[in-house]
């Protein structure tokens, strides 16, 4: 019984919730670091090569079937107090870094494609089918674009920012703290603290007051 208090708190509601005890045993049994008081009812299909790793902090909440993605050398790290949502996908790869804050909410089909450094600040919110590509292929003429080399770029996000539902932030992107994106736009370039914008491309429109 004295081992089972370090689980991560779980041992007070294993017996009410007996998957939340397996999936711990089963992410640390995956290599994952858990914190403590991570409820994690959901199944979490984990796909780790090479020397790729992930942290996951305390009290983080998954209720439902998320992927974890890792390849190379990438580093995955999930803040405190995180709620990831249904569906969601979460890949790093290279010698990238992909950091989620303190706080963060990943929607529901959130893809976040970590090939270089993705962060994400304290407190952001992210609506339903987000997706953030720090890639992108080759496009030259006379081979398969499917057979190009990809570019690689970093992709920043500061705190207290809110992405609506359907945006895409594509690589090299800085967002500032406090910024808020309109439904369904395309991120394409940096988008200043505490602006609002939308479109696609995604335009600043007005600041916050």
């Amino acid at each position: 019984m004295g081992n089972l208090k370090k689980f991560g708190g779980l041992l007070e509601f294993a017996t009410r919730n007996p998957k939340v005890l397996f999936n711990y045993w089963y992410l640390k049994k995956k290599g994952i670091e858990i914190g403590y008081g991570a409820w994690i009812s959901g199944w979490v299909d984990v796909a780790l090569a090479g020397e790729s790793h992930v942290r996951i902090g305390k009290r983080v909440f998954i209720p439902r079937t998320i992927e974890l993605r890792g390849n190379d050398r990438g580093k995955m790290i999930i803040g405190d107090q995180v709620m990831i949502d249904s569906g969601a996908r979460l890949h790093v790869a290279n010698d990238a870094t992909l950091d989620i804050g303190n706080r963060v909410n990943i929607g529901p089909y959130n893809f976040l494609n970590a090939f270089d450094d993705l962060k994400i600040g304290d407190e952001t919110m992210l609506g339903p089918f987000v997706n953030i590509n720090c890639a992108d292929h080759g496009m030259e003429k006379g081979l398969p674009m499917r057979d190009q080399f990809g570019t690689y770029a970093p992709v920043s996000i500061g705190r207290d920012c809110w992405l609506g539902s359907m945006v895409v932030i594509l690589k090299g992107v800085n967002i500032g703290d406090g910024a808020v994106i309109g439904a369904g736009s395309v991120v394409t370039s940096d988008i200043p603290e505490y602006a609002v914008a939308v479109g696609a491309p995604a335009k600043v429109v007005k600041e916050r007051t």
